[in-house]
């Protein structure tokens, strides 16, 4: 299986290897053969294949994501993970694994459930009208940019980046909001036919945390810890209304603060993270709405 995986990239990419010590074809491929390994390199080191002859062992990464195929009494066995490879320096080849470049959490997709929290309506008769139906009030985010910067070689670091985040907040009560005079006031809703009824509030985040990663199960693992602020902008909001079968959709600015500012906190095993943000500035523009601080509590399910 390995030896298919090895002889097809360089029937591709270099024609005939011959036995020497590094071939080079531009940036395109880099091949390195030795007593104990053969390793390719392909598209300037973002994929790159190493095959140990003394332990049976492929190690195939690409990009961020590392695959090791283990061939061992008649079984082979596959194992995924982020970015582990050899150190050049190492002339251990067979188990001394190391990284070289710091890898933050931040890209990807996460789900999480929003609230308010230090509210006040002394300005309303209405009560709480912002009450949420908080099980279904759902944040989705798409992290799609991560950028790191390295204060230790491999465990401590800066992430920052840029994402999409969408709220949803349900409401508990069968009312929507519209803005009168630049204010924000409840609306009652009929509650015969009544589905639901819901605010979504859309933002472009950008993050500057401070990570840690802690090696566990003899480094094959890493738990990490990050905490800092996130900056959002908000592009775009509406209200949607579900009743008698039919829907209807509002879109304004419904005097959402422009600009959104949360701590946040993570921890995490691998690429599966727990998440809390806690929102510094109000969720409306000052003395145009109930004063509400926004938070949310998720789980990140892939990191890119």
């Amino acid at each position: 299986m390995k030896t298919r995986v090895l002889t097809i990239l360089f029937a591709l990419f270099v024609g005939v290897v011959y036995a020497q010590e590094t071939t080079k074809v531009g940036k395109l491929v880099e091949v390195k053969e030795g007593s104990e390994r053969t390793e390719v390199a392909l598209l300037n080191n973002r994929i790159h294949i190493e095959d140990n002859y003394g332990t049976d062992t492929t190690h195939i990464r690409v990009g961020k994501r590392s695959v090791e195929i283990v061939e061992e009494g008649g079984k082979t066995n596959i194992n995924m993970q982020r970015d582990r490879f050899f150190d050049d320096d190492d002339k251990d080849w067979g188990d001394s694994w190391r990284r070289k470049n710091f890898n933050g959490h931040w890209a990807g997709f996460e789900l999480g459930v929003n609230g308010f929290f230090n509210t006040d309506y002394s300005a309303y008769t209405e009560g709480d009208f912002m009450d949420l139906n908080q099980a279904k009030s759902i944040e989705v985010n798409f992290n799609f940019l991560e950028y790191n910067i390295a204060l230790s070689p491999d465990r401590i670091g800066l992430v920052t980046g840029m994402g999409w985040s969408i709220n949803n907040y349900r409401f508990d009560n069968p009312l929507t909001i519209e803005k009168q005079d630049g204010i924000i006031v409840p609306v009652s809703i009929e509650k015969e036919g009544f589905d639901k009824s819901k605010l979504t509030a859309s933002y472009l985040t950008v993050p500057l945390l401070l990570e840690f990663q802690i090696p566990v199960n003899g480094g094959s693992n890493e738990v990490f810890v990050s905490g800092g602020v996130v900056g959002a902008l908000n592009i775009g909001s509406h209200t949607k209304i579900k009743a008698n079968s039919s829907k209807s959709k509002d879109h304004g600015s419904f005097a959402i603060n422009p600009f959104k500012y949360s701590v946040v906190g993570r921890i995490g095993l691998k690429d599966v993270s727990l998440f809390a943000s806690y929102g510094l500035s109000t969720f409306f523009k000052d003395d145009k709405g109930p004063e509400l601080y926004p938070f949310t509590i998720g789980i990140s399910l892939l990191n890119f």
